[in-house]
């Protein structure tokens, strides 16, 4: 039982700020359709009236990573470590206090207007004050196995700060942060997807939850784990064949840790097989890296979105989607429009990394790429605003 007890004090909190999910998924949301616009009105029109924070590329790779994906993160841990503890959530004015950071982070990112040590000191706050936030009743109800996410996200307060320490010393590009940053995020999902996935799926399907196997969990692990550390450290950019050789076993070991999921079972489910298909995206991606450190002729960039697109963006649409429904008291039901948002997301990660594959002007599927993220996400918002901003349907916390 969690330890609200006061409902009278819970009932005046506004709704949006009585979990965290609340304002992080709806806004998280919402922003990266405002972003994915502008950087589409930039790719057709590069002579734009104003310059964002640094410039238009490295804004955009920061944001989709650190003004999108973090968020989402933030607002999944403190919104999980109270069904994990039994310690009710961050919410109310700390939870406000919060998001008003990351929301601040963003307004001076796109409107600099403020000194750049400044904006990157508030922007760099974020991610540390969400560890310390999470940390809390992870230590006082001693759930070390849940620890590892404290780290996880201070190692992408690093990433994040270290952008921008290179923008600051006149790099234009933050490439080597970037990148690590999508395999921290990548290796997160991995990790959680082989606890929540086949949870999900025995639950929906009324079959037996496979039992794991060491070996293979820690095969699929451990060797993304050792990629995603190398390029943390050494922030290499060329092809290594023997990180190669990591990104393919993990390829692999992935590729066989969820076919053991039951994954065609789930086909009559949206809520299901968009998680398995998001997984089987980042499977695909990985071993394109592994092509790409092979010295194949597979750009860095194709293989990064599309674990950025494939893997991030509709295994967050997917999770966001269900995780909405299922703390505000509702049935895991999705009609057909967010059904329509899995699919067009799976089509814009194929289509960002075909595209370069194909054509040698692969701007006009960049731009239908981009719509279709925007339809995804913007039929999130549209449809869970009233889910996002009014009480729990049965009337419980939360």
């Amino acid at each position: 039982m969690l330890n609200i007890t006061d409902m009278k004090q819970e009932q005046k909190k506004p709704p949006i700020f009585r979990l965290a999910f609340r304002p992080f998924f709806l806004f998280g949301s919402l922003f990266s359709v405002m972003a994915l616009l502008l950087w589409a009105t930039y790719l057709t029109n590069s002579s734009l009236p104003w310059q964002p924070y640094g410039n238009w590329l490295w804004w955009h790779g920061h944001e989709m990573l650190f003004g999108f994906s973090t968020a989402i993160i933030v607002g999944f841990l403190l919104t999980a470590i109270q069904n994990w503890s039994g310690i009710p959530g961050l919410s109310g004015w700390p939870l406000a206090g919060l998001f008003s950071l990351w929301l601040l982070g963003r307004i001076l990112l796109l409107f600099p207007v403020a000194p750049a040590s400044f904006i990157a000191i508030i922007d760099s706050l974020f991610l540390p004050l969400a560890a310390y936030m999470l940390a809390r009743p992870i230590v006082a109800a001693k759930l070390w196995r849940n620890l590892m996410f404290v780290p996880l996200l201070l190692i992408l307060a690093w990433t994040n700060g270290h952008s921008h320490y290179r923008l600051m010393n006149g790099g234009m590009l933050s490439l080597p942060d970037t990148q690590a940053t999508i395999l921290i995020i990548t290796l997160i999902i991995v990790i959680m997807g082989g606890r929540v996935i086949p949870f999900f799926t025995a639950n929906a399907t009324r079959t037996q939850k496979p039992n794991p196997l060491l070996s293979l969990e820690l095969l699929s692990i451990a060797t993304l784990g050792v990629a995603t550390l190398y390029s943390l450290v050494t922030g290499n950019l060329s092809p290594e064949p023997g990180i190669g050789i990591l990104f393919l076993v993990s390829a692999v070991a992935n590729l066989l840790r969820m076919g053991r999921w039951q994954g065609k079972l789930t086909l009559g489910n949206p809520l299901l097989w968009s998680l398995h298909l998001s997984y089987l995206l980042i499977v695909i991606s990985l071993g394109l890296l592994g092509a790409f450190h092979f010295g194949l002729n597979i750009p860095l960039s194709t293989a990064l979105h599309g674990l950025t697109i494939g893997g991030i963006g509709l295994m967050v649409l997917a999770m966001i989607s269900r995780v909405s429904l299922g703390h505000t008291g509702r049935m895991l039901q999705v009609g057909i429009w967010i059904t329509l948002g899995y699919g067009a997301l799976a089509i814009s990660a194929i289509l960002r990394v075909v595209a370069p594959l194909i054509l040698n002007d692969p701007s006009t599927l960049y731009l239908i790429s981009i719509s279709c993220w925007g339809f995804s996400y913007l039929s999130f918002v549209i449809i869970y605003w009233p889910v996002l901003t009014q009480p729990r349907v049965d009337g419980r916390p939360g």
